[in-house]
């Protein structure tokens, strides 16, 4: 009995091969969780509590003595070791000196840490396997689209405290997610998506996956926030370049049908609101419509000057930074009467807070974590696989303006790790697999 028992069920029952296919499922479930759970996980707790139960399982299964071998060689990983180091380093060496009000933060900050860690170490590990990363891709968009459908069919046909053409909020997370974060995210899956969309193995008809991309991108447009519409622009832009006019063209139309109609969707959105309305409000006098390129030129700078210049004032030492925790009443002090409230709560953007924490030491080993990442992502475009270096670039220009920290995943805005950890990793991970070797 036992010689004719398949090879394959006695191997699969030693614990080795039972704890590989246990941590690849924890792997996957880990990652395709937080990644697509930027559009529909309600809170901070399941986004991040789904990352660390799902992820220590992964981490625990995996055997990881091929990757710590390969990491100690490869330049790309270790600048972003010392980065994370140093910027951790550079925020401890003040702690004792805090006060006790910001031991809530610095907790923060830490768990935060250890969690990009994990995520970069997982996302590394997911990098071998291409066809795992295109259903992570897949699985990200197409629960995006979702999102958006929902949100924007309940915000401007249903519920009763929206306005048809406001600015859109996915309303699956925290029952209204900021417009700038909505726009951010939508963009980045629809982008992801438009990468995808060549690919032979398409596990959703063609015509749902342009509808989901067309979607997409206008939900993105309707956050209003203009850090998205200008990601979308360089990310289709480098799309196009690497793709060409040929393929890329397609992606590209939708991008620019979709902006125009945002722009030019005032009037059908008063149609929409005068539907909507009373009867006795029908009758009544229509205010005047203010078309959304009003709207986005009538915000200004949405006092981010003002935040980098205290941001600026904040550094008593412009090679070593403040640190990151505790530190925030050094520049807000000087915004108290500048700027709303809700606008002091980060520098608004992820480099430049770099730069204010960490200095210009915290910004160099950045640059160069960076400059590895899109050496390796244009390495990958050369043969063939154009989604990273996209990504990377979206993700470089919606961060320029926005985001809290490239150090940790407990972040106000949460989508540091989308939109620059995973696309950033995947590009260290695979692209040093094709790196020239010395001599050929």
């Amino acid at each position: 009995m036992k010689s004719l028992t398949p090879a394959f069920t006695n191997d699969f029952a030693t614990p080795e091969l039972r704890r590989s296919v246990a941590g690849m499922w924890a792997l996957q479930i880990a990652v395709f969780g937080f990644a697509a759970g930027h559009s529909c996980l309600p809170n901070v707790w399941l986004h991040l509590g789904w990352l660390l139960i799902a992820g220590l399982p992964a981490l625990a299964w995996t055997d990881w003595t091929p990757h710590l071998r390969r990491w100690r060689t490869d330049a790309g990983a270790q600048a972003v070791v010392c980065f994370l180091l140093w910027m951790t380093l550079r925020s401890s060496i003040q702690v004792p000196f805090m006060p006790d009000h910001a031991l809530a933060e610095i907790m923060r900050g830490i768990a935060g840490a250890v969690l990009l860690a994990m995520f970069c170490a997982l996302v590394w590990q997911q990098a071998q396997n291409r066809e795992s990363l295109h259903a992570l891709g897949w699985v990200t968009g197409m629960t995006a689209a979702l999102a958006a459908l929902i949100s924007i069919v309940l915000s401007y046909l249903f519920l009763p405290n929206h306005q048809p053409g406001e600015r859109l909020m996915n309303l699956l997370v925290h029952g209204g997610l900021n417009p700038v974060c909505t726009g951010l995210i939508f963009g980045f899956a629809a982008l992801w998506l438009a990468a995808l969309v060549e690919n032979r193995s398409k596990p959703v008809p063609i015509r749902i996956t342009w509808a989901a991309i067309a979607l997409l991108h206008f939900a993105a447009f309707l956050s209003g926030s203009r850090g998205a519409m200008l990601a979308m622009a360089c990310g289709h832009a480098v799309l196009l370049s690497t793709r060409g006019w040929r393929r890329g063209r397609l992606a590209f139309g939708v991008f620019l049908l979709t902006g125009a109609l945002y722009f030019t969707s005032a009037p059908l959105f008063a149609r929409i609101a005068q539907w909507r309305s009373e009867p006795a409000a029908v009758t009544a006098s229509a205010p005047g419509i203010i078309h959304q390129f009003e709207k986005a030129v009538a915000r200004g700078d949405n006092s981010r000057l003002d935040i980098y210049q205290a941001g600026w004032n904040a550094m008593d030492n412009r090679w070593i930074g403040t640190g990151q925790w505790g530190v925030s009443g050094i520049w807000q002090c000087e915004l108290q009467s500048k700027t709303d409230i809700s606008m002091m709560l980060h520098l608004h953007s992820a480099f430049f807070a770099t730069f204010v924490h960490g200095g210009i030491i915290g910004a160099v080993l950045l640059l160069v974590a960076l400059g590895c990442g899109i050496q390796r992502a244009r390495r990958l475009a050369v043969a063939g696989d154009v989604v990273w270096i996209s990504l990377l670039a979206f993700g470089c220009t919606g961060l320029l303006f926005d985001g809290e920290s490239l150090t940790s995943l407990a972040t106000a805005p949460r989508f540091e790790g989308l939109l620059f950890w995973l696309p950033l990793t995947v590009a260290l991970a695979r692209g040093s697999a094709m790196a020239p070797r010395a001599g050929s």
